[in-house]
């Protein structure tokens, strides 16, 4: 399995908007399940074209390879470790994916492929070197960039479609956290918002 570099629904406003809370098992499993459900829908409103997919594809492709030529032969070691583990992981959760493109998933193996692309990111990055995460967060930003500008503008009835959506997931998150949570979270992206100016 090549570098993984996994992006949620919630890196949509501020990333850290969940610094500080702890969230237990069950509420992981549960905003996991929205998230999945919130990019689905988004999906369904503006599907991806062949031309998008192979484009995104090879975007992908350029930035594995980048963050690999920044690895050391120990470090390329350490990470291989880790794909393996992955392999493993996932064929234990949705078997179907080796044999399926896109197979029809329930929301449990959803919510566990995500916490395996969440652990992986953690381990991953425990191998890397203060300054090769900089680096990584550098060319993920560019990624980022790139990617939005391959996306087509939404039209209108497809931009009030994806604000419904992301409206009715922001209302679900609200159902599962704490009202100590949600202060948090005020308060987290009260300081995002300030340091964007």
């Amino acid at each position: 399995m090549p570098l993984v570099r996994p992006v949620q629904a919630e890196e949509l406003v501020c990333p850290d908007e969940f610094e500080g809370i702890e969230l237990s098992e069950d509420q992981q499993v549960q905003l996991l399940a929205l998230e999945e459900q919130l990019d689905d829908r988004i999906e369904s409103i503006m599907p991806a074209t062949p031309e998008s997919e192979a484009q995104l594809e090879q975007l992908e492709q350029t930035f594995e390879q980048q963050v690999s030529s920044m690895l050391s032969p120990e470090q390329e070691q350490q990470v291989g470790q880790l794909n393996a583990w992955v392999d493993e992981s996932v064929a234990s959760v949705a078997p179907e994916l080796e044999i399926e493109e896109d197979p029809a998933l329930s929301a449990d193996q959803e919510a566990a492929l995500d916490m395996i692309a969440e652990e992986y990111d953690r381990n991953f990055q425990s191998i890397l070197t203060p300054e090769q995460q900089q680096q990584v967060e550098v060319l993920e930003e560019q990624l980022d960039a790139e990617v939005e500008a391959t996306m087509p503008e939404p039209n209108a009835e497809q931009a009030a479609s994806i604000e419904a959506a992301e409206a009715e997931y922001e209302q679900a998150v609200l159902q599962v956290l704490t009202p100590e949570q949600l202060q948090q979270i005020e308060t987290n992206l009260a300081a995002c918002a300030v340091n964007e100016f």
